[in-house]
């Protein structure tokens, strides 16, 4: 996959799972925007290519899932949601992380 079926897969589908291997491949192509360390799934990035912003997350080991974001206010709003959700994950809520809605 390059970055440019990276990007039309993401203004078609708008979440999109790819290996860890496939995302090492393309992540040099995106700017890094934010680096948030979940304690508990990798890191929360937040990144940007031609197509605009994206989130990348950890769902499990071998995968991450990329999601395009409309601008820097979705940005925040998921970095915050993600990041009480992590915490209360830590403290013990049986929370779980949707990472396909």
């Amino acid at each position: 996959m390059t970055i440019e079926e990276l990007d039309a897969r993401l203004e078609a589908e708008r979440i999109v799972e790819i290996s860890t291997a496939q995302w090492d491949r393309l992540a040099p192509a995106f700017e890094e925007v934010e680096r948030h360390a979940t304690g508990l799934a990798g890191d929360l990035l937040i990144v940007r290519s031609a197509g605009g912003l994206a989130a990348v997350e950890q769902p499990a080991p071998g995968a991450r899932v990329i999601r395009r974001l409309a601008g820097a206010g979705e940005a925040r709003a998921l970095v915050a949601r993600r990041l009480e959700t992590y915490d209360k994950m830590w403290d013990g809520c049986g929370c779980k992380v949707d990472y396909h809605d």
